[in-house]
């Protein structure tokens, strides 16, 4: 039940949405979302109940979708207010990226709509960028934001945000794109991940246009990112001009992906070679040019000499793995906020600062501080994330004040998960439990798990709630045994298949049964590495 100051409240917003709003418009989509209310009048709003506990969340990352969907108006205590921070009024979601390079997927079909999601959840939404926080000594916690005008440009205007609690969840951005010499001026960076594919649909305009003789891509940066675009690529031009485009992808490492099994790596190479990807290891990027990438070998020769090359390009594509957004660096310098030298933030197994208990982190923007190493940059670990982040968030306010603090729930993040790579032509690879699995089936997995994902956040799909609901804090794929076990020798051979009959959601009920029952798994795994059908 809304409580009489909070119909009030309510009645205050609809009078400021007609006298002053502002439009924002979707990026890069076709639906234009409803006029907002200006940040101003949102602010004022906010003041008219000093019992209200503010929630801020700064970044519309993985994490924080499952957070604004949660804690809708129905779900949430009525006491709490939640305030989304974002530069964009959709989010782009990392995993399907690579297939809207290939293709596979349009570009809306890659984003969270933002700005209609907080509604949905009666959530305040800034289209702004925050450019500092305080703490003052009588208690009062402020963002600061920056924010943008009506038509979406900046401006010099700040707002300060009060916050009880506030979570970052803002990503990461690309390594060395903005330091390395020539990088930021000549190469297409992967982040920010919403203009990627923009980028390359430019690239290919231009292409079209000077029909050039020789397309020559270079990929820098030999991890997943920079593997399934090179492959994307590949599908997306292959057939566009009359020659084929050469596609090099160069890497710093001895080989790709060096901490999977020999299995696992051998079947990459096969992949590489199919689909005409050269593979140049032991390769440091020093400087781009307009026409040349220079690099050096990390391996010295016979005489301790080290080698330099200009490998020539028409297109490049800069995938080096994650880096640090300023605004930790910048929290770091003006309030002492805990980050490592990398300016990740650093946080307990609780997604809570070890500086502040009153700021929270989740995804590539932070580190986890506890008896096992921080998880890698990958979104899976954002997604994980995402309930234990809930469910902090609200015990960490522990509204009801007749109790003592709820205990912060404990994120684990598992050792290793599925790892799926497309091939940009209906096909993927996959990796688990140290094992290749390869064919259609494989990437019809892949995209009914995204797909599953982003379904959560469609506009179209949100429940319609009618009365109180309780906060939702369960993984969004949560596996439920089957009553009937496939048995290991059927399961062993169902996975080392790569035919197009093969039904995914057997296989992958296989692979979450394999997951979750260490003697089936074992049994299985030892009847794949002892057939004459492996491939690899």
């Amino acid at each position: 039940m809304i409580s009489l100051n909070r119909k009030l409240i309510v009645c205050y917003i609809i009078l400021v949405s007609v006298i002053c709003t502002v439009n924002i418009s979707a990026f890069a989509s076709t639906h234009k979302p409803p006029k907002r209310q200006s940040v101003t009048h949102l602010m004022n709003r906010q003041s008219l109940d000093n019992n209200m506990q503010r929630i801020v969340l700064i970044g519309g990352g993985h994490a924080h979708v499952q957070v604004i969907k949660a804690l809708n108006k129905h779900s949430r205590p009525s006491n709490i207010h939640v305030t989304l921070i974002d530069l964009q009024s959709s989010a782009t979601y990392s995993g399907m990226v690579p297939g809207g390079v290939a293709k596979l997927y349009n570009l809306n079909q890659t984003k969270i709509a933002l700005n209609s999601l907080a509604e949905w959840s009666d959530i305040e939404f800034i289209c702004g960028k925050v450019v500092g926080m305080s703490f003052d000594n009588d208690g009062k916690k402020i963002v600061l934001v920056e924010v943008k005008d009506e038509h979406g440009g900046t401006t010099k205007k700040k707002e300060s945000i009060e916050f009880d609690v506030v979570s970052v969840d803002i990503g990461s951005t690309t390594r060395l794109h903005a330091s390395l010499p020539g990088a930021k001026q000549y190469t297409i960076s992967t982040r920010p991940i919403s203009d990627l594919v923009l980028r390359i649909q430019q690239e290919e305009e231009e292409m079209i246009k000077k029909q050039p003789n020789e397309v020559q891509v270079v990929v820098v940066g030999g991890g997943a990112a920079g593997i399934e675009l090179s492959l994307a690529i590949r599908a997306r031009w292959n057939d566009l001009l009359d020659s084929k485009p050469s596609i090099t992808l160069i890497d710093s490492s001895d080989v790709l992906l060096s901490s999977e099994t020999d299995a696992c790596r051998s079947a990459l190479q096969i992949i590489m070679k199919k689909y005409n990807i050269n593979v140049r290891n032991n390769l440091m990027v020093d400087e781009v040019t307009s026409t040349h990438i220079h690099v050096k070998s990390t391996n010295s020769d016979y005489d301790g000499k080290i080698t330099h090359e200009k490998i020539p390009y028409s297109h490049c594509i800069w995938a080096t793995g994650a880096e640090a957004h300023t605004l930790s660096f910048d929290l770091n310098k003006e309030i002492y906020l805990d980050i490592t030298n990398r300016g990740w933030i650093r946080v307990n197994t609780h997604m809570q600062s070890l500086s502040h208990p009153s700021i929270f982190a989740a995804g590539d923007c932070c580190e986890i501080i506890g008896d096992k190493k921080s998880p890698s940059k990958a979104g899976v670990y954002a997604v994980r994330s995402g309930p234990i982040l809930i469910e902090n968030l609200i015990r960490y306010l522990d509204t009801n004040s007749n109790t003592k603090k709820s205990e912060l729930v404990t994120y684990d993040p598992q050792d290793d998960f599925l790892k799926l790579i497309m091939c940009g032509d209906g096909t993927a690879l996959g990796f688990r439990f140290g094992i290749p699995i390869y064919g259609k089936w494989v990437w019809k997995l892949k995209d009914h798990i995204d797909t599953k994902f982003m379904d959560l956040f469609d506009v179209n799909n949100l429940p319609k709630y009618n009365e109180e609901e309780g906060i939702d804090t369960a993984q969004y794929d949560a596996y439920e045994a089957p009553t009937e076990q496939i048995r290991v020798e059927d399961a062993a051979k169902l996975l080392l298949r790569r035919d197009d009959d093969v039904d995914y959601q057997t296989a992958w009920s296989v692979i979450r049964e394999m997951n979750t029952n260490v003697d089936y798994r074992k049994e299985v795994l030892r009847i794949m590495n002892n057939s004459p059908d492996i491939w690899w």
